[in-house]
């Protein structure tokens, strides 16, 4: 697959990066709501949810691009994200990704957007 055409004679998609992770910070802000809702409406309410991250991923999709949320998996170093609390750790052996707070957006296996995410030890 090649860059979208778009792309490849602007060079900057990064006001579409900036709207797909807010986006996406929208859609887990709407998740967290909806699970402090009466249970009888939250299945609705998450469809909707679940429905607008399709559309956003089908868009994404289409030119060629792709969000990832790294949660619960191993870090490495050469993973495209950068670290809230580099700090906390002596090296990086047994972390684990705890939380994506930015995701990272990728454009036909180019990194356009790195991710943010928050480290624990692993068990």
């Amino acid at each position: 697959m090649t860059m979208p055409e778009e792309f490849q004679t602007t060079g900057d998609i990064g006001g579409l990066a900036d709207l797909t992770v807010e986006c996406w910070r929208l859609l887990r802000l709407g998740e967290r709501l909806v699970r402090d809702q009466a249970a009888d409406r939250q299945p609705r309410a998450l469809a909707q949810l679940r429905y607008v991250r399709g559309r956003l991923d089908s868009i994404l999709g289409a030119r060629g691009l792709r969000l990832v949320a790294y949660v619960d998996e191993p870090y490495s170093p050469n993973l495209p994200v950068t670290v809230a609390n580099p700090d906390e750790f002596q090296g990086n052996e047994g972390l684990v990704i705890a939380e994506t707070l930015e995701p990272t957006l990728l454009a036909v296996g180019r990194v356009v957007a790195m991710g943010k995410v928050i480290l624990k030890q692993g068990d």
